[in-house]
């Protein structure tokens, strides 16, 4: 099988595009293609516009190249929490997603495997037996025995064979991507699912510890009513804030939970909420550079395998259009005949015939042309959908960046927001137990300083899982670069 290696190819993808698209125009038939119309030796002026336009990267740089024009190749190890590595090589070998594209990828080389062998001849061996009686004493029954190989070829003429064997080839290759995508999302899902998961857990011990602070902030309060000091409303507005601190920890567990079934559905274990998250989320490493717009067409394998199938359609149509032109077909037999299984292993009972035509369609109500024409019209859906694809990577890796800058910027302030809670929460539980503030500030204080803590838990996942989604949108780095051919 033809291996491409799509790492060594120019990142000009507009040249490239031009190239994909003159493929039908790559064989030497000018002579017999009079009349015969290349549409696609160039684009047609709308779609290369659009093609332009998509794939041509702004001329800064994102930010200050890194060593290897990566942040990293491990970005997952780099996260610094050996469970989450573990995890994600868990699910990379039993994902059913994964697993699923491994057996597309291995289905798309046996086909490969089939329309190369079109190239050859093709070989078998048959045998017939018949039994004739007449009904005539006179005239004796007959029985009669072929066996014997046989022949059948068609030379390719005009290379229609080929060009679909290096279509077999190509989608074989834009398979492998498929397959590299796959482990791409699974290992982006899993380290997603992972920091949900601690971030599920964090705000569960967040809501029993609330929990604990209303509770006790009502047997003082009950202890003052008792005193004569406050009236029954701070009573109830107590029992009111447990009440609603309790119910935050059931929606916490089931938060919880829900995380601990996603991530072990990932897993392909059972989803029995058993899975224990880690008691922090890990802390975010520093980011150094991400390269240039242009390197996302060397990394991202859902835009490689696009280009394969670019490649893939531009053979189609070729062999679309040979599929006009006429056949030559060779074909030979050898049979050994006999009357009686007494002659079965005559020699002088072979036969051998060797036949050559030539057949060339006339009218067949126009639908080799549609083929034609809806092979060509399934070019131009790729192109645009390809050219859709890279303003979406574009636009995948530019929020990415984006949110960095505003996702540290929320971070540092909720900081401040839940160091001044705090200290707010403190002095006034101590003015209330001194008689000098009212329930109602305490239990506004308390509810500002938990408000600020789970923004803060939320906000340092949401700092983790965007980094994650930059990976994912410049490629992956080793989770997505192209495994090797199966041997």
């Amino acid at each position: 099988m033809t291996v491409y290696n799509n790492r060594a190819r120019s990142l000009n993808v507009t040249a490239a595009l031009a190239a994909l698209l003159s493929l039908s125009a790559c064989a030497n038939l000018n002579a017999l293609r009079d009349g015969m119309t290349d549409r696609f030796a160039t684009p047609p002026a709308p779609v290369a516009a659009n093609i332009q336009s998509a794939v041509t990267p702004p001329a800064p740089k994102w930010v200050e190249i890194a060593p290897g024009r990566m942040p990293t190749t491990d970005w997952v190890s780099n996260l610094g929490s050996a469970p989450l590595s573990a995890l994600v090589d868990e699910a990379l070998a039993a994902n059913t997603n994964v697993t699923a594209a491994r057996a597309r990828w291995e289905a798309s080389i046996a086909s490969a495997r089939a329309a190369r062998s079109n190239l050859r001849p093709n070989v078998s061996f048959g045998g017939r037996a018949s039994h004739t009686e007449y009904g005539n004493d006179r005239i004796g029954d007959t029985n009669s025995i072929s066996l014997g190989p046989s022949v059948s070829w068609e030379p390719d003429l005009w290379g229609r064979i080929k060009d679909g064997a290096q279509a077999g080839d190509i989608e074989a290759e834009a398979s492998r991507a498929d397959f590299a995508a796959a482990r791409l999302s699974v290992a982006g899902q899993t380290a997603q699912a992972w920091f949900d998961l601690i971030e599920a857990k964090m705000l569960l011990d967040l809501a029993e510890k609330n929990t604990q602070t209303q509770d006790r902030a009502l047997r003082l309060t009950q202890r003052r009513f008792e005193s004569g000091l406050v009236g029954a409303a701070d009573v109830r507005l107590a029992r009111s804030s447990v009440a609603s601190a309790q119910a935050g920890a059931a929606s916490g567990e089931q938060f919880r939970a829900a995380s601990a079934r996603r991530l072990e559905t990932l897993l392909r274990r059972y989803p029995a909420a058993d899975l224990a998250a880690a008691t922090d989320l890990p802390p975010l490493p520093a980011l150094e550079g991400v390269g240039a717009p242009g390197d996302i067409f060397a990394r991202r394998p859902d835009l490689l395998a696009a280009e394969q199938r670019l490649a893939a359609q531009g053979l189609r149509i070729d062999v679309a259009r040979k599929n006009l032109l006429p056949r030559l077909t060779l074909s030979g037999d050898g049979n050994l005949n006999a009357n009686d299984i007494s002659r079965l292993f005559d020699i002088d009972a072979l036969v051998a015939s060797l036949v050559a035509s030539l057949t060339a369609p006339i009218y067949q109500g126009g639908a080799l042309r549609a083929e034609v024409e809806r092979n060509e019209a399934l070019l131009r859906s790729q192109i645009e959908t390809y050219a859709g694809d890279v303003l979406g990577a574009y636009l995948e890796v530019e929020n990415a960046l984006d949110a960095e800058t505003q996702l540290q910027t929320r971070e540092t302030a909720l900081r401040v927001s839940l160091d001044e809670a705090r200290q707010a929460e403190a002095r006034l539980a101590t003015r209330y137990a001194e008689g000098l503030a009212t329930i109602l500030q305490l239990l506004d204080a308390q509810s500002r300083a938990i408000n600020a803590e789970s923004s803060l838990i939320s906000a340092r996942k949401e700092r983790l899982a965007n980094r994650v989604r930059l990976h994912l949108a410049l490629g992956g780095g080793e989770f997505g670069y192209l495994p090797p051919q199966p041997t």
